[in-house]
């Protein structure tokens, strides 16, 4: 029995069947790049479901960031602070629309925490609008605001969700009345099959949310930061949200969640009214540091928009049949086919080339920020090759 097969073997023995995993064993990574237990080397454009999205695998900055802070302080609560955590708010904050930040493990954790500042802060109101093909999490209240095909089995949900299309903006009107709390949207819908709202209708629902007393909540968990080529998706819309969350690359690697809140609501969750044992712990909280830092030094804002540019210039420029569309924003793209991508997507795979698919027929590719010129031409080439056939 290979390596490989002893740990995919151990993994249907011991662990919760709620994941469909491939028949990979990852042992290794560096950069764009991981091996498998076998030895097999991948380029990976999904890095932990955006989880590496920053630096990739092992960027020798935030190891040494992790190393450092391991052997400092891991763990002290939430009654003290610690610098980390306190250094990533900061970057956070300056590099957005100031605020405050509260730190949790995940994307799903700090959009939970945006509901409850929401529904506190609009003192009774508790609907919440969100829009057909979101993903905000897998969480009860997270969940309650995501499609019906993943609440399936779990009913009921949090009362007061309301579902809305996407660029519709008298639906929204037609759907908030004087109990709707808030409005949450992705600046890009990820799981949805990276659907993108217009900048008109990002600007109407600022305005709607003013007019009708709603706080606006952009959900970044998969787009920032710098994802998309600017700090934070919601800046290429000429927009400021009331509450912005965060997950994802924002860690640096390790488990990082945030909900960050505008100045006006930034002190609306008093103490006792929300937390998270491990929230923001020092170990996390250095590596989310290390991250911001490693964007700003290595000007990766700037080179994220424009490698996704070129990228998608090459994937249109290619005039491949089955490719339907190309969208996206730097880094974070989606290539619509005419035919379903699980054939597409097993066949990259198999070649050494690691990426996503959802909604059936949408690929998405969303490589380190860090990813080598050399290594995005060579995913190009095989991504290519394989539509083609």
């Amino acid at each position: 029995m290979s390596k490989q097969t002893e740990i995919v073997e151990a993994t249907k023995q011991y662990m919760i069947p709620n994941y469909g995993r491939l028949p990979l064993a990852v042992v290794r990574g560096q950069g764009s790049r991981f091996w498998d237990a076998d030895g097999k080397e991948y380029l990976d454009f999904f890095t932990g479901f955006g989880l590496g999205g920053v630096g990739g695998h092992c960027h020798p900055v935030l190891t040494a960031a992790i190393v450092k802070q391991a052997q400092t302080l891991t763990a002290c609560g939430n009654y003290f602070t610690n610098e980390p955590q306190v250094e990533l708010a900061q970057r956070i904050t300056e590099r957005a629309f100031g605020g405050k930040v509260f730190f949790c493990h995940s994307g799903a954790e700090a959009n939970e925490a945006a509901l409850k500042l929401a529904r506190a802060a609009g003192k009774g109101r508790f609907k919440i609008v969100s829009f057909h093909n979101c993903f905000h999490g897998r969480t009860m209240g997270a969940l309650s605001l995501t499609p019906e095909k993943f609440q399936k089995g779990f009913e009921p949900m949090l009362p007061g969700s309301v579902k809305a299309t996407l660029n519709d903006l008298a639906g929204v009107e037609a759907a908030a009345d004087a109990e709707t709390a808030a409005v949450i949207v992705e600046p890009i819908q990820a799981e949805g099959g990276m659907n993108m709202p217009t900048k008109e209708f990002m600007q109407g629902l600022r305005s709607l949310s003013d007019r009708k007393g709603m706080l606006l909540i952009v959900d970044e968990v998969w787009t920032a930061p710098a994802r998309t080529g600017r700090w934070f998706a919601y800046q290429h819309y000429g927009i400021e949200p009331d509450v912005m969350t965060l997950g994802k690359a924002v860690g640096g690697g390790l488990p990082v969640g945030a909900c960050v809140a505008a100045p006006k609501w930034a002190d609306v969750l008093q103490p006792g009214m929300h937390g998270c044992t491990g929230g923001g712990n020092p170990l996390c909280a250095a590596a989310g540091a290390a991250a911001m830092k490693l964007i700003e030094d290595e000007d990766l804002v700037e080179r994220s928009a424009r490698k996704g540019a070129e990228l998608m210039d090459a994937v249109r420029r290619a005039k491949v049949p089955c490719v339907k569309d190309v969208r996206g924003a730097g880094l974070m793209i989606g290539i619509e086919l005419s035919r379903p991508g699980k054939e597409v997507f097993t066949n990259c795979l198999q070649r050494g080339l690691y990426i996503n698919c959802t909604a059936d027929t949408v690929l998405r590719l969303a490589p380190p920020l860090t990813t080598p010129d050399e290594d995005l031409a060579k995913a190009l080439d095989i991504l290519l090759d394989v539509l083609w056939k």
